[in-house]
């Protein structure tokens, strides 16, 4: 039985359950608040980049979340 996986649906998915805003969405690229961006290149490897400048590859999608949550300011911040 074949099935139709969508890696980007997931990080779609992903994204929204860690409450990080998509800004935009063009294919399988997500803008994101901050000037992050975030390319989903096949399943398991994401390219995040900021502002245009390359930060890094990631073969976790929890991981990237967790930097982009890390280097992103809060709004719950005083």
């Amino acid at each position: 039985m074949e099935t139709n996986y969508d890696e980007t649906e997931f990080v779609a998915y992903a994204l929204g359950q860690m409450d990080l805003k998509i800004l935009e969405r063009k294919g399988n690229v997500f803008e994101l608040e901050n000037g992050f961006t975030l390319e989903v290149e096949r399943k398991d490897l994401y390219k995040l980049s900021s502002e245009g400048w390359v930060i890094s590859p990631f073969d976790d999608i929890g991981h990237l979340i967790d930097f982009v949550k890390k280097n992103t300011k809060s709004t719950y911040e005083g």
